[in-house]
């Protein structure tokens, strides 16, 4: 990981953390589809480069370069070159970037192969039943609730019971708020997130961050659907999303509703729509905020290198010093074979004492800093860093003792053309080009065996057709599903009126049901007041029950609202 991903790891968390503060008020002071917009500034802030070199400024301190170590001996003698760096083994920082790497591929795996599993358990125990534009609609038995899922293919998933539990009002309105997840793109924004939420996958923050996110994604379509359909359309919304409450969510997917985002959201519907122009502040708002976080957190300001000496010192792991993950190994520096037979330089003389024969000085320059040693100090300086021994030049051949290269090795003659051999070789490409051919005969009678059989099924599978029944057709007016013939085809023709009538009927005699109980523990706290057997403490321990039996009743929802 190198010094840039560590920067963009932890501002996109900073960031995070920044947008779960300040979403309740934005969403209150400017809507939820303004305080959507809040998370793609973390996603942003992942992506976002390190700034040019020039267009930093003085933003970062201009450090000086390396310079050489230079020793003076009287008159300049040698320049040392900088020391190279030695091989650095694999160390926790090195395995520490090998975990994070795993674990956020792990993570990622999992979530499209969970997807892809939920997808095909959906279309394949599913029955497309219409198709709006470039969705299709399907009714399955594998879906708890009404969903929306797929980038390229999309799909929209309701339940089977989906008619009998909805009405024609909630039905239109819940089709509306799945199709909207579609047009507005979220399906794309889950797999962002998800990515971000792979790279982040070590940091709880990160994971409390992704559900504010949904629960965002949620509120921002409600609002955009009220907006399209009206304020009137409110109650049956709302009615629509207890309907389809349920606790099981695919991450990839968009959901009508789970059961810990109920409260919320039915609190949203009855507050305020906010105005157009309140909307346009807000968005207004938001990109100024997005682009000073951005500016502030990039990549080469004061603020990410000091965010970067602060890990470096904390950790005390040189994070520019890392190695990509494919060259993190051990690498040994090749030892210097000898040179045979060549005079060995002379040994240097002594270095002489302060003040005795030739005056010793020596002037040390680093790092733009001159220090100047003389006399013992210098003696000691070149004792504790000894001069390197110069590199012994080449010994000059001698005339005579080289070989005169050997000539080229003649041409080998062609090979003898073989007739035989050559029939035989095409004979046996025939047979195999035959052979081929013939597996593909075989392969293409194959596949067509099996298209005549899908088209067999496909003709012999019955189409369904939803609409309303007269009292002639079918065995009897209560019967929901008919069995037709049109032509050689099976029809099932679903009676979309007789299963309104079952529930409005089965409504009516909830109602009924409730009222009888209310009357009969009215009769009774009626009968416990008219008893002159029981004591003061027992006449109101049973009232006191029979009267929060009532209020129960009295506060379950009525059928007629």
């Amino acid at each position: 990981m190198s010094a840039w991903a560590m920067e963009a790891v932890l501002a996109s968390a900073l960031l995070m953390a920044a947008v779960l503060v300040v979403r309740v008020p934005v969403r209150r002071a400017f809507g939820a589809q303004v305080a959507y917009a809040l998370w793609a500034i973390p996603v942003a802030r992942m992506l976002l480069p390190p700034l040019p070199a020039g267009w930093r400024g003085e933003a970062l301190p201009v450090l000086p370069a390396a310079e050489p170590l230079t020793l003076y001996l009287g008159a300049p003698v040698v320049t040392l070159p900088p020391v190279a760096d030695a091989a650095v083994p694999i160390g926790w920082a090195e395995a520490a970037v090998l975990l994070w790497s795993a674990g956020a591929v792990a993570l990622m795996a999992w979530q499209v192969v969970g997807y892809w599993r939920f997808r095909w358990r959906v279309l394949h125990h599913g029955v497309a039943v219409d198709r709006v534009k470039s969705v299709t609609i399907v009714q399955s038995a594998a879906a708890n609730g009404p969903l929306a899922f797929g980038v390229i293919d999309r799909v929209v998933a309701f339940p089977r019971d989906f008619a009998a539990r909805f009405d024609a009002h909630e039905r239109a309105l819940t089709l509306e708020h799945e199709l909207g997840h579609h047009a507005r793109g979220d399906l794309i924004a889950n797999w962002v997130a998800l990515a971000m939420l792979a790279l982040h996958w070590f940091n709880p923050l990160a994971w409390v961050a992704f559900r504010a996110f949904r629960a965002d994604q949620e509120l921002a379509n409600d609002a955009h659907v009220l907006a399209r359909c009206g304020a009137a359309a409110r109650h049956a919304y709302g009615c629509a999303i207890v309907k389809a409450a349920h606790g099981r969510a695919v991450s990839p997917t968009c959901h009508l509703n789970t059961v810990k985002d109920l409260k919320g959201r039915l609190r949203m519907l009855g507050n305020k729509g906010v105005s157009r122009r309140r909307v346009a502040a807000g968005g207004g708002a938001i990109a100024a905020l997005a682009l000073t976080a951005l500016g502030a957190t990039a990549s080469g300001t004061q603020a990410a290198e000091r965010v970067r000496t602060t890990v470096e010192e904390t950790t005390g792991v040189d994070i520019a010093a890392l190695k990509p993950v494919s060259a993190l190994h051990t690498i040994a520096a090749p030892a210097v074979p000898a040179t045979p037979g060549l005079p060995q330089p002379p040994a240097a003389p002594a270095v002489p004492e302060g003040g005795q024969g030739r005056h010793t000085r020596i002037v040390v320059v680093k790092n733009g800093e001159t220090r100047t040693y003389e006399g013992a100090e210098a003696a000691r300086y070149l004792a504790a860093h000894p001069l390197p021994v110069p590199p012994t030049p080449p010994v000059p051949p001698v005339p005579g003792d080289v070989a005169p290269p050997a000539p080229p090795a003649p041409p080998a003659p062609p090979a003898a053309w073989d007739e035989a051999a050559f029939a035989r070789d095409m004979e046996r490409h025939a047979r195999d080009i035959e052979r081929q051919t013939r597996d593909i005969e075989r392969q293409t009678r194959g596949v067509e065996r099996q298209t005549h059989s899908a088209a067999a099924l496909a003709a012999r599978a019955p189409t369904v057709v939803q609409r309303s029944c007269g009292e002639g057709e079918g065995h009897s007016v209560r019967q929901t599903v008919i069995s037709a013939r049109d032509g050689e085809r099976r029809v099932m023709i679903v009676c979309t009126n007789r299963i309104e009538a079952m529930s409005r009927q089965a409504a009516a005699q909830a109602r009924v049901a409730q009222r009888v109980s209310l009357v009969s523990l009215q009769r009774a706290r009626q009968s416990v007041l008219a008893t002159h057997g029981l004591s003061d403490e027992q006449r109101r321990h049973a009232l006191d029950s029979i009267d929060r039996s009532i209020d129960e009743m009295k506060a379950q929802p009525s059928q007629d609202d």
